[in-house]
Formats: C-alpha cells, sequence, structure tokens
C-alpha cells in the first residue's frame, strides 16, 4: 500500500532524536540550586512536576525557589498562574527569592529601593504572570497563553499554583476523568514545545503521624484522583516541622530514575532572615 498516514513512524525515522539522546544534547540536567535536594531531583525538559503537601507547608515557596534559582543559574524562563495571591504578591515573593531578604515594612531587614529595583529588572525579564478577568480560567485558557509566552518570550517552564484554580468545565467528566484529561494536555503541551511544568496541589486529607505532625502519606492523597501519582513526572511532598524549623522534602515518584533523580527525602531549613530555604549543607547553622 502507498498511502500514507499520519502518525506512524519506524525506528529509523528517529534516529536524530534517539542521537541526540545518546549525546547528551537532549534529556539536559538541571540542578535545583540545592546541594541537599539535587541528589533526588533534578529538572529535566520536558517533564510535568506535581508538588504537593500540607497546608503552610511551604510547597509554593519552595516551587518559587526552584525557578528563581534556575532563572539566576541558567537564564529560565517562566509563565506563572497563581491566583490565590495579587499578582503584586506573587511579583513580591519572587524579589524576595532574589534579594534575598524580606520586603515588607515590619521586618528591619527589608529589601532597599535599590534592591527592589534591581530585582524587578531581572524578574521583568524572565518572568510572566497570567491571569483572567472575572472567572477562573480553564487549562486550555492557560495554555493558550503559555504558548503565546513559549513563542514570544522562550519560556523554559510554567508554574500552576494551585490546582483547584482551575476551572473545572469538565462538561459530563467525573473529576478523576478531569484531572486526567488536563494532565495529558499539560503534558503534550510539555513535549511540543519542550517545557517543565509546576504543579501545585493540594492533599484531599490529612493525617498525623506519631509525632503529631500533620502529613501527606503519597502523591494517592492529592485531591481528585490517582491520576496525580500516576501520569505525574516527578512527584514531590513538602512536610514541614514548625517545631524544629525544617522542612522535609520527598521525592516520592520519579518516571526516569537516575535521569529525573531518585526516590528520597532531603530536609532543608526556611531562614525567615532571607525568606529563602537554606541547603543544610551549606553550614549555614
Amino acid at each position: 500500500m502507498n498511502d500514507k498516514i499520519d502518525g506512524i513512524h519506524t525506528a529509523k525515522s528517529l534516529y536524530d532524536g534517539l542521537w541526540e539522546l545518546y549525546e547528551g544534547k537532549t534529556s539536559k540536567r538541571y540542578s535545583t540550586g540545592f546541594k541537599d535536594l539535587d541528589p533526588f531531583m533534578r529538572l529535566v525538559k520536558p517533564s510535568f512536576i506535581l508538588m504537593t503537601g500540607t497546608p503552610n507547608c511551604g510547597k509554593s515557596s519552595l516551587t518559587y525557589s526552584i525557578i528563581m534559582k534556575t532563572a539566576r543559574e541558567y537564564g529560565f524562563k517562566y509563565m506563572i498562574f497563581s491566583p490565590e495571591h495579587s499578582l503584586a504578591i506573587n511579583l513580591k515573593r519572587l524579589i524576595e527569592k532574589y534579594v534575598q531578604k524580606p520586603f515588607d515594612i515590619m521586618f528591619e531587614n527589608r529589601c532597599t529601593i535599590d534592591e527592589v529595583t534591581e530585582a524587578v529588572e531581572f524578574i521583568e525579564k524572565h518572568f510572566f504572570f497570567v491571569d483572567k478577568k472575572g472567572d477562573s480560567p480553564d487549562i486550555d485558557w492557560i495554555l493558550q497563553r503559555a504558548k503565546y509566552c513559549v513563542d514570544n518570550y522562550q519560556i523554559d517552564g510554567i508554574v500552576t499554583d494551585p490546582y483547584n484554580e482551575i476551572n473545572p468545565a469538565r462538561s459530563n467528566l467525573r473529576e478523576d476523568e478531569h484531572i486526567s484529561v488536563l494532565i495529558s494536555k499539560i503534558k503534550r503541551f510539555n513535549r511540543e514545545t519542550n517545557t517543565i511544568t509546576f504543579m501545585v496541589a493540594h492533599p484531599t486529607k490529612q493525617i498525623r503521624n506519631p509525632d503529631g505532625l500533620f502529613e501527606v502519606k503519597s502523591l494517592y492523597d492529592v485531591s481528585g484522583s490517582s491520576h496525580w501519582n500516576n501520569k505525574t513526572d516527578l512527584g514531590v511532598i513538602v512536610t514541614r516541622d514548625f517545631e524544629r524549623g525544617q522542612t522535609k522534602v520527598r521525592i516520592a515518584k520519579v518516571r526516569e530514575v537516575g535521569v529525573g533523580g531518585n526516590i528520597g527525602e532531603t530536609t532543608l531549613r526556611f531562614n525567615m532572615k532571607s525568606m529563602c530555604y537554606d541547603s543544610l549543607m551549606d553550614n549555614k547553622f
């Protein structure tokens, strides 16, 4: 038969992509910026990264820390959809990660005007904020803006924080079916644009461990569907111990073990003087 049909490939038609993988030109591994975390988590394009944990555990703050560190180290650019806070507060949070000082007026060691100005100049070139007036956007609206940012600003990744601020718009689909479709759309976008997505999602339930602390035991505890565990490329569970001032970061899922990271856990410490996480290997304590 001479008729051709789209979507069918032979091994030799994939040669170019294969040798790019073999020579390390693709699937390059990028540091998170944390010495303690790197043995377990690396950023690889394209990928879908799930960040979860108990409320106020610092999963959003850790996400912002990682994207700021990769922006400064590698020049990465990101689109951010984070409607739980105003756009100005999202900008403020990034300024704190850049300057490594508190922003707000009640702190004595807050950012100076010059430091804020310098941070804004950097953020202007590396971060793009999206929000929709009137009602919450669905995933198609968000990905349309992401595609525009890829084409016009050459972004490397997307942050969606949190999942439950995305309009379900799921017609007759159950929530688990909707989540499966949503993740598939994002992952296809990541593959087609060679980008990374950080998806922050809340757990559906909270369980106390023997120490009396709330914790998320697995990615199956994330609200809505087991697809969060099944379809994510890298799954991160964040737990904060307020009494010890420590934050446990557990890598619970790695699709490409050894490439995207390894299953395991490390501990970081949130530094109120810098409003940033510190690696314990940095010997700051």
